[in-house]
């Protein structure tokens, strides 16, 4: 065989290689579009309790107010870091597709390097649903406390 065809044979079996680290990516990029609409709807919520906090002079009905504004604040602090996460982990993802062409073209081992980095963009993504599950806890939470539908009756 000559040389180009076993250059071509070793890029193909390169992009075979690569293929699942880019399904991920896709999977990453899910979850930055569900982390997107949520952060939309904490921020929604919250412009529509300032709005009701700047005209209302109720005491109470501020302070009820500022609790579920401080509320969606952790929302959006959770959400934030879940998001920035999943988009190193996705960085990384990239690196390691990247990396898998460059051993392949320059004839370098770079296997320890790929493997730290796909562990690491692994651990990276973890921690982003670790993140995303905290807030799903913190929202479940505010609803118990009734700062969401307090007007409605459950039954209990």
């Amino acid at each position: 065989m000559n040389n180009e065809v076993v250059n071509i044979l070793t890029m193909a079996k390169v992009i075979q290689t690569a293929v699942a680290p880019v399904f991920l990516i896709t999977g990453i990029a899910a979850t930055l579009g569900v982390l997107s609409s949520r952060l939309a709807r904490v921020t929604d919520r919250a412009r529509t309790l300032e709005r009701k906090l700047k005209i209302s002079s109720d005491e109470e009905f501020n302070r009820s107010l500022t609790t579920e504004l401080r509320a969606l604040l952790k929302r959006a602090r959770c959400i934030h870091i879940a998001f920035s996460l999943c988009v190193l982990s996705a960085t990384l993802v990239s690196a390691v597709v990247m990396l898998l062409f460059v051993a392949s073209i320059q004839s370098v081992n770079l296997g320890t390097t790929i493997a730290l980095c796909f562990m690491i963009a692994m651990l990276l993504l973890i921690l982003a649903f670790i993140s995303l599950l905290a807030e799903v806890f913190l929202a479940t939470r505010s609803m118990r406390r009734g700062m969401i539908f307090a007007d409605i009756d459950i039954g209990e």
